[in-house]
């Protein structure tokens, strides 16, 4: 017959003593993993912290300008009345310049640009006209003596038109002077007399232009033709 097994009071205790080491190694083991978020919590929020400080350091600028007695200012607010001046908005940590803002223009610096742009297009269609002037000279004539020879022919022509309408004229004016009753009272043929005459006028000034021009492409095509 077999008697049951008794158990030994020294391993009992041995047993509830481990359990009892155990039970306080996990409380241990507890406590500092609380301690261990806790420091990372308030890590976390001093991080944020010094973070949020730098941007809204960070965010703040300095203005630099010359006020009208020409002292150099610097502030981080710029005044209304100097931003016409011209600014330049600086990074206050690394002094580098963020942007710069021109000098508003007074009216005497607009019209002053404005002129210069105007006498720059000004030389540009001067540019553009004098190289097809070019073009032209060099397409019509194949020496010197082609323009002299083009010269006298439109000479010719407009002394021919200039002589008919002079002797047109004065025989217009004779008719009116000797008092013939078919003109004297005539306003049509008066106002025929003075159209002639403005003809005639403008006829001589185109002769005097023909005269410059000659003048005007022979020495151009001279210097177009120099290096040739």
């Amino acid at each position: 017959m077999m008697h049951p097994r008794q158990s030994d009071p020294d391993l009992s205790k041995f047993d509830a003593g481990t359990q009892a080491a155990d039970s306080i190694w996990t409380l241990k083991r507890g406590i500092e993993s609380m301690r261990v978020r806790h420091t990372l919590l308030i890590a976390g929020l001093l991080a944020v912290s010094v973070s949020t400080g730098s941007a809204q350091a960070g965010d703040r600028l300095t203005y630099r300008w010359v006020d009208a007695e020409g002292n150099l200012q610097l502030s981080d607010s710029l005044p209304g009345r100097e931003a016409s001046r011209g600014y330049e908005v600086i990074d206050p940590s690394t002094g580098r310049v963020l942007r710069e803002v021109a000098p508003r223009k007074t009216e005497a610096q607009r019209a002053r640009e404005q002129a210069e742009r105007e006498a720059a297009e000004d030389r540009r269609r001067q540019a553009s006209q004098q190289a097809n002037r070019d073009r032209i000279l060099r397409s019509l004539y194949g020496d010197e003596a082609d323009i002299e020879r083009a010269h006298d022919d439109r000479l010719d022509r407009l002394d021919d038109r200039i002589r008919q309408m002079e002797v047109s004229i004065d025989r217009m004016e004779t008719a009116i002077a000797a008092g013939q009753d078919n003109f004297q009272g005539d306003e049509a043929y008066r106002s025929d007399l003075e159209t002639l005459r403005r003809s005639l006028a403008e006829t001589r000034a185109e002769r005097r232009e023909e005269v410059k021009r000659y003048q005007s492409d022979l020495q151009r095509f001279r210097e177009l033709t120099s290096g040739e």
